[in-house]
């Protein structure tokens, strides 16, 4: 039986602590786009990396699925925005755990500032990643509101949307490996954990903002 992982605590496997062997070719530079070129080995706060890599793979997936329907937006615009709506909820539990690592370590809570800081390249591009994801989604609900894709507003949203994509690219170079391995391991343990419930009830509520941007999508004025 597994134990079951709580937001605020420090863990991790021998797997997860050991020293990496000595990779080369494409294993190397994963590693080093992981953790830097000099990396240290350090516990990881499992359940708060358990609900980040379950949110980012989440918003991966409907990422790729809204910038598809927005290449054929016009017959896709219902699907869209019920995209768009729908990965609200799930973006802010993204941006809030990640968030709350961050404020943790610089305020010096135990097991966050054992667990260490990203290395360079992730912390450079966490503040423009943020910044792109909630001027990309803030834009295309005014947009939704006002029921056109003209104007500054469409600008910004096609701006920071081009912007999102190519921040997002680095991100995955990152993280992708270290959040699915987190994100399988927790879901093949017996016990369901609390960054688990956090995801399903932001599911619930993903489901219902998609709802409601379909149900309520204003007159529409191409």
């Amino acid at each position: 039986m597994r134990t079951v992982l709580w937001v605020g605590i420090a863990s991790g496997t021998p797997a997860d602590d050991a020293v990496p062997p000595d990779r080369h070719g494409f294993g190397h530079a994963l590693d080093v786009l992981e953790d830097g070129p000099h990396p240290k080995r350090r516990q990881q706060v499992i359940g708060n990396l358990i609900l980040t890599s379950h949110a980012g793979l989440i918003i991966l997936f409907g990422l790729v699925l809204l910038y598809l329907s927005g290449l054929a937006f016009t017959p896709l615009r219902p699907v869209h925005f019920a995209l768009g709506f729908a990965l609200i909820p799930i973006l802010v539990v993204k941006l809030a755990s990640t968030a709350w690592r961050a404020i943790s370590y610089y305020f010096h809570r135990g097991a966050y500032r054992a667990a260490g800081a990203p290395w360079l390249l992730p912390r450079l591009i966490a503040l423009p990643l943020a910044a792109a994801a909630v001027l990309a989604t803030a834009s295309g609900v005014v947009l939704w509101a006002i029921g056109t894709d003209h104007g500054i507003w469409a600008t910004i949203h096609t701006d920071s949307v081009i912007a999102l994509g190519g921040i997002v690219l680095v991100h995955l170079a990152v993280y992708m490996r270290k959040a699915v391995r987190a994100s399988a391991r927790s879901l093949a343990a017996t016990a369901i954990n609390r960054p688990e419930k956090v995801i399903v009830w932001a599911l619930v509520a993903a489901m219902v903002a998609g709802a409601i941007a379909t149900g309520l999508e204003p007159t529409w004025h191409p």
